[in-house]
């Protein structure tokens, strides 16, 4: 219970706080080069919010699996590890600027669907890593998540996909 209350804050943290519907969806923008260097499968290294680290069980971060293609960002966290059952939280456009390695994450379903996440990036061969503020709120300058800042940062691995849907196994409620 304590892996899905955890990970379940963790998504709705990057996600946002509030509430929103958005009344159409938008075009689909063209992928940048930058975005296309995302695409795979990501395994939480660590995830630090406020100071403190949120995913400092090994099965917590193994649980998380992040899946990014096609400029589409989706969070699914591993609900039953016997059956190979994964729960998609979310799911996301990401645009990335390489100049300014910025990004902003549009959250397209989910409990935060329409908000927007502001944060910066490092991308590298085998890894990234991402600093974001609460959903909304202005960008951070640095790779820092100080206590009381509301600020998260985030450190994924490259995975190689699982067979099954999604390269996940079983994910519940669709890829």
């Amino acid at each position: 219970m304590r892996l899905l209350t955890t990970t379940t804050f963790a998504a709705a943290l990057l996600a946002g706080h509030a509430l929103a519907q958005d009344p159409a969806p938008a075009a689909a923008p063209a992928v940048s080069d930058e975005v296309k260097r995302l695409k795979g499968f990501w395994k939480c290294e660590s995830i630090v919010f406020d100071g403190a680290e949120q995913m400092g069980n090994p099965k917590e971060r193994e649980a998380l699996t992040l899946v990014v293609k096609d400029g589409e960002y989706r969070m699914y966290c591993l609900s039953d590890p016997a059956k190979n059952l994964h729960v998609r939280l979310f799911t996301g456009a990401i645009a990335l600027d390489a100049a300014t390695k910025t990004f902003t994450l549009t959250v397209t379903d989910g409990r935060e669907k329409g908000k927007k996440v502001h944060g910066i990036y490092e991308l590298t061969k085998d890894g990234f890593k991402t600093c974001y503020a609460p959903a909304d709120k202005p960008r951070p300058a640095k790779f820092e998540a100080a206590k009381d800042s509301g600020q998260f940062v985030e450190s994924w691995k490259a995975e190689a996909p699982k067979p099954g849907a999604a390269g996940l196994g079983k994910v519940a409620g669709g890829p």
